[in-house]
């Protein structure tokens, strides 16, 4: 019994957009679907504390890998005066003259761009305080059984015609929960589908605004293979399980993606 990457991709920076009014709507806000013919999933937007005024795509390191080419398509979404939201489809490139334009994490199944450019539209974008490190998720008091919440675009599907995310809720459905360091993905129990991969699994905190405790990576499913005197068939049956990863390794690629190159300084 494997677990299945679920296929995906993402991109886009800037400008940030009016204040939500809870955790679930900050963390949907800056939560968008990125897709190109090869691969299509989900992303987050992320901004480090001041100078730095960079927009940080990050998802799953496999949806860039899949994508062909060098351009993806980030499905933004534009506020009209009436408070209703124009689908606004942005392409942005994820790679130049063959080479990844993001960064990956050395071990992990997770990957940032980082965009210096403002998208054509405001965009939500949450906080790097947002993303939970080992303090933070000691001080959440999370563990086995905990409710989690889930925004993602599963198998493609968009909430409506302005495309935003769906939202699910599980729990956390393997122990132990921590050392990080240690336990670098866990189980949630919620169905999980190809276009998830990237998703924020996330929590309220404390203060009221959003806690990302992790990324969804992939699913599990237990494959049966049926054989007949004339025909044989494999039946894939979902068991309702996501593998998430901690947020602290989108923290760590963050950092990393942060810190020039050394071509990049001369």
């Amino acid at each position: 019994m494997k677990p299945l990457i679920l296929a995906v991709c993402c991109l886009v920076v800037g400008s940030t957009i009016a204040p939500a009014a809870d955790f679930a709507t900050e963390t949907l806000d800056a939560t968008y679907k990125l897709f190109n013919k090869d691969s299509t999933a989900t992303c987050l937007f992320v901004r480090r504390e001041a100078p730095d005024t960079a927009l940080y795509l990050v998802t799953a390191a496999h949806v860039f890998d899949k994508a062909k080419g060098d351009t993806a398509i980030i499905v933004l979404r534009e506020t009209r005066a009436d408070g209703s939201y124009q689908r606004r489809d942005h392409p942005v490139a994820i790679r130049r003259d063959g080479k990844p334009l993001w960064i990956r994490h050395p071990t992990e199944d997770t990957a940032v761009l980082r965009l210096t450019e403002a998208p054509p539209v405001p965009v939500g974008i949450l906080p790097m305080a947002a993303l939970a490190d080992e303090a933070r998720l000691a001080a959440a008091g999370l563990h086995i059984c905990s409710a989690v919440f889930v925004l993602t675009f599963p198998e493609r599907f968009e909430a409506n015609d302005a495309g935003f995310a769906v939202a699910r809720q599980g729990i956390i459905a393997s122990h132990p929960f921590s050392p990080v360091q240690t336990y670098h993905t866990f189980l949630a129990d919620f169905t999980t589908f190809a276009g998830d991969s990237g998703g924020p699994v996330f929590v309220a905190a404390a203060d009221g605004h959003p806690l990302v405790i992790g990324m969804v990576l992939a699913q599990f499913r237990h494959d049966e293979r049926v054989t007949m005197e004339y025909e044989e068939r494999t039946i894939h049956h979902p068991l309702g399980l996501g593998t998430v990863l901690h947020a602290q390794f989108i923290r760590d690629t963050i950092e990393q993606a942060a810190t020039p190159a050394p071509a990049d300084t001369k």
